[in-house]
């Protein structure tokens, strides 16, 4: 049997509602931490800090899955044209699973290469972590319709960047809304010391 985590301090409530997570049912999602986007959102502590949690995460036997934008919204298919930020950073495949998702919206879930919701619930996920570029896009996006599917979602708020300072801010507050309408905000530490058996 898989040990339980601890319950991770976060915004608005301990994560996971329910105070159950382990490697058999947690996964970590890198959205769109690509060589351009990084370089023009100037995202290298985030990238540092997100290659921390993963590399935590791969350790303690969570998957690890990452995603790129191709394309652009008006393609049909995912995957057709350009890739618009460059590939993904070679840190970041390193870690993450063997299938890249690419996709051409600000959504992993929508219009995508992998139908990722199916491949997580074959696999027994029910919470999800998510880091990613940018805050007020990709990252926040994914993370409704993750959320919107069933799934407990935890944002690590140092492992985004968004495209101002005060939109980060703007969309990691929305995600607390409600009491969590679209998940939790924490930062990366707390998530790394629960992986590691850290109290």
């Amino acid at each position: 049997m898989t040990e339980p985590f601890k319950q991770i301090d976060a915004t608005p409530y301990a994560w996971p509602f329910d105070g159950q997570w382990s490697a058999a049912d947690s996964a970590v999602i890198l959205l769109g931490f690509q060589t351009g986007l990084i370089a023009e959102l100037g995202a290298q502590e985030e990238l540092s800090c997100a290659l921390r949690a993963a590399e935590a995460a791969k350790a303690a036997g969570l998957p690890v899955f990452a995603s790129q934008r191709a394309g652009n919204p008006s393609q049909q298919e995912a995957g057709n044209g350009p890739v618009p930020h460059g590939p993904v950073a070679d840190e970041i495949i390193a870690l993450a699973e063997p299938d890249l998702v690419t996709h051409a919206r600000d959504n992993v879930f929508f219009n995508a290469s992998l139908d990722l919701d199916a491949l997580l619930r074959k696999r027994g996920i029910r919470n999800l972590i998510f880091a990613g570029l940018p805050t007020d896009g990709l990252l926040h996006a994914s993370m409704r319709a993750a959320n919107d599917k069933g799934f407990e979602c935890l944002a690590v708020s140092d492992a985004c960047k968004g495209t101002f300072t005060t939109r980060h801010s703007a969309q990691l507050r929305i995600t607390t809304f409600g009491n969590g309408l679209f998940g939790v905000v924490a930062p990366a530490q707390p998530l790394i010391d629960a992986l590691s058996g850290q109290s």
